[in-house]
């Protein structure tokens, strides 16, 4: 389905269910994809990334790609810019959108279910139905917003607006790292795309994100691999070859400086977890919360 050739401005909620299902979103537009089930592409001109399950893309900078490689349950609810911006709004509170991943909680989920029901099921409801619907989304992903907003407190900027903005082009570099998981990004290609200088670039996006854009990056690397040690029967060699590393010892090394065991050990747990439980369990996250001694955060 491609949405530029749509006579008219108007609310679109999509459910994808199948392998190959494939929608294109034009520049101009808002649009919310939540994962249900599997693994979805997205794209956004030359930079491809996934929304694994029960996440959520918020996506309002650029035309937007999605494709089900393989078998797939997702929703998105896509409109023309304006179209957000005009909906009636019941406080005076912040409802600016700020373009984000994340896991999807359950009130946010509910909202999108709902609407994606009322323009599945109800095909004669009429436009206040969709208004109060959009509302309802709306309000909900400002609320799932709260922790970007106090990002965007602690930017730059004499007004709200200079603030924002200012976040959004933090929020550009983070992405560019996210779809860069797996190849180190030059510290002045970052810095462009922010249109920064580099040492600007790394002090504020460490006063936002409490982190320089190497230590995220270092972060997400760690993360992909543990998933790739727990999850897959890759060889250390080929996971190191594809996270970059100079050596399989090198990346040995640094495995275990970041979660405390061998890849071997890692394995092995992973196997008994799958034995007892049936899935793997724990993630890189709840590795370090039990290495560091910190409590693990309940989802």
């Amino acid at each position: 389905m491609d949405l530029h050739t749509q006579p008219l401005p108007q609310v679109h909620a999509i459910v994808g269910n199948s392998r190959g299902s494939r929608l294109t979103i034009p520049a101009g537009w808002i649009s919310i994809t939540l994962v249900l089930r599997g693994v979805l592409e997205l794209a956004s001109g030359d930079s491809p990334w996934q929304l694994i399950s029960h996440h959520q893309q918020l996506w309002l900078d650029g035309g937007l790609r999605l494709v089900s490689r393989t078998p797939c349950w997702w929703l998105c609810v896509a409109a023309p810019a304006p179209l957000w911006r005009e909906l009636p709004h019941s406080s005076p509170c912040d409802t600016s959108l700020i373009p984000v991943e994340t896991r999807c909680p359950t009130p946010l989920a509910r909202a999108l279910v709902h609407i994606s029901r009322t323009h599945w099921f109800d095909k004669n409801c009429d436009a206040g139905t969709i208004i109060d619907n959009m509302v309802w989304l709306r309000d909900a992903i400002v609320e799932h917003q709260d922790a970007q907003h106090q990002q965007m407190d602690r930017c730059s900027g004499r007004t709200a607006l200079r603030r924002h903005q200012t976040l959004l082009r933090l929020l550009r570099v983070q992405h560019l790292i996210r779809c860069n998981i797996d190849d180190r990004i030059d510290l002045t290609r970052l810095a462009a795309i922010a249109n920064y200088s580099p040492t600007h670039l790394i002090r504020v996006y460490r006063e936002v994100f409490g982190e320089t854009p190497s230590e995220y990056a270092t972060r997400l690397r760690h993360q992909r691999a543990w998933e790739l040690v727990r999850s897959t029967e890759m060889s250390v060699c080929e996971i190191a070859d594809a996270l970059g590393f100079e050596s399989e010892s090198a990346f040995c090394r640094a495995f275990k400086h970041a979660f405390g065991c061998t890849t071997s050990e890692a394995r092995r747990g992973a196997r008994a977890m799958i034995a007892v439980h049936g899935h793997v369990g724990l993630t890189s996250d709840d590795a370090r919360h039990i290495r560091t001694g910190e409590p693990v955060p309940m989802l």
